[in-house]
């Protein structure tokens, strides 16, 4: 995996440019014997469907891939696996140990830009796939994996993938998979719920002057500090514990305003003209996207008209939209992922709630398919030096052997029949070495 994984890392793919890593997974795949199918992203079919997130990059010839192994004859229970392709920026190459996009191995961590977030994830599920393989076995029933676009910057993506598999079902050209797994770095844990998300960009137009007569100038700059004060009031309030769902309790500090962004200003010596606060608010899941738009947007507006008439505002929403929602882990296909977890690590999963979004809210509310996010432990993911624990993927990898074959079931390739004579489980914990 750490070879796997290394090579995945080094085909940058930041929001909007992911192809270096979908020509990298196209061959994966096929190294794994499927065949992927190429999902082109096109917003124009999207834009009328609920959940469509307002793109931060054009389309371009953009595509997700989807391969499914298809058994010769099905006797199991199917599984989708989905990860994202794209990374978010660097920040400055200077603050890394090393550079962003040149893995390194260090005490058992592999350090790079898209490391944790999510390209192990992803390796842990192909790696998962081929110890079968090796064994001569193949899942019984049919695996997907969906490797998408645009997750870090609207979701769209998964939403693409959606479409099409709907479409696909319509026509009868495939069935429906029975669970959808998304290996997220959440430390091999499982998600039971998460926040909702949107990003609002904040454009004040004031009036500039010269300094030395400030006074006939509305400075922008000065009046977007003041919305982020009143915002972060909003903030605090939304996260008191009597307002807080259940399974959101526990967390320290489960809402989060975040200004992202700042652009402003011309000259030092001038009040500005313009100021744009990009900013990312998010909201619990009892709370509708539309609602929590129309509270935020009048704490806006209300903090604006109090500073200055002459101020002009408007409000963008662009980029990351999703609803919150929670997950039902006592579905079928969510207690075969937690037994399995617990027979490779000797305990059941932690369950927790997210304080961020992922592309599991399009399974959850726009298909019947169970689904979470259980992936391998990362550190300082968005962040500078992110990484991801080595020991953590073969833990995920194993388990994801270990959902297969209880969840999928499995069958000798006939080519192997008869010849089988290790243990799946044997295998797993006598080979992990192997797989790295």
């Amino acid at each position: 995996m750490i070879e796997t994984l290394s090579a995945f890392v080094r085909a940058e793919s930041p929001s909007g440019a992911e192809e270096p890593a979908a020509v990298f997974m196209e061959q994966a795949l096929r190294e794994l014997g499927l065949e992927p199918e190429r999902i082109t992203l096109d917003n124009a079919l999207l834009k009328d469907l609920p959940l469509f997130a307002c793109p931060c990059s054009p389309d371009n010839g953009r595509y997700n891939l989807l391969a499914r192994h298809v058994p010769e004859q099905a006797t199991g229970r199917s599984v989708l696996f989905n990860g994202h392709l794209d990374v978010v920026p660097t920040g400055p190459e200077r603050m890394w140990s090393n550079p962003p996009f040149s893995p390194v191995v260090k005490d058992g961590w592999l350090y790079g830009r898209g490391s944790g977030d999510m390209k192990a994830g992803i390796v842990c599920s192909m790696a998962a796939f081929k110890a079968l393989k090796d064994l001569g076995l193949q899942p019984a029933a049919t695996v997907g994996f969906n490797a998408v676009l645009n997750e870090e910057d609207g979701g769209n993506g998964s939403l693409a993938t959606i479409h099409a598999l709907k479409n696909a079902l319509a026509k009868a050209r495939l069935q429906d998979f029975d669970a959808a797994i998304i290996p997220e770095p959440f430390g091999e844990t499982m998600l039971s719920a998460q926040v909702g998300v949107f990003w609002m960009f904040v454009e004040l137009t004031g009036r500039p002057a010269h300094v030395a007569y400030m006074s006939k100038g509305v400075n922008p700059i000065e009046a977007g500090i003041a919305v982020m004060a009143d915002l972060k009031e909003l903030e605090a309030e939304w996260n008191l514990p009597e307002n807080r769902p259940a399974l959101f309790k526990d967390e320290p500090h489960p809402i989060n305003f975040n200004l992202g962004r700042i652009e402003g200003g011309e000259w030092n010596s001038s009040v500005p003209c313009t100021c744009t606060l990009g900013t990312r608010i998010s909201f619990f899941p009892d709370m509708s996207p539309d609602e929590a738009k129309r509270i935020v947007g009048e704490r806006v507006r209300a903090t604006v008209a109090r500073l200055n008439s002459s101020l002009d505002l408007n409000l963008r929403f662009e980029g990351q939209f999703a609803p919150g929602c929670e997950f039902d882990l006592e579905a079928p296909a969510m207690r075969a992922l937690a037994q399995a977890h617990a027979k490779v690590t000797g305990a059941e999963p932690e369950r927790i709630a997210c304080t961020a979004c992922t592309d599991a809210r399009h399974f959850r509310l726009m298909t019947d398919i169970p689904v979470t996010c259980y992936g391998p432990l990362a550190k300082d993911i968005h962040g500078i030096d992110e990484c991801v624990s080595l020991d953590s993927m073969k833990r995920v990898a194993a388990t994801m052997v270990q959902f297969i074959v209880d969840w999928c079931g499995v069958q000798d390739y006939p080519q192997y029949r008869n010849k089988l004579s290790l243990s799946i489980h044997t295998h797993l914990l006598d080979s992990k070495g192997r797989h790295l």
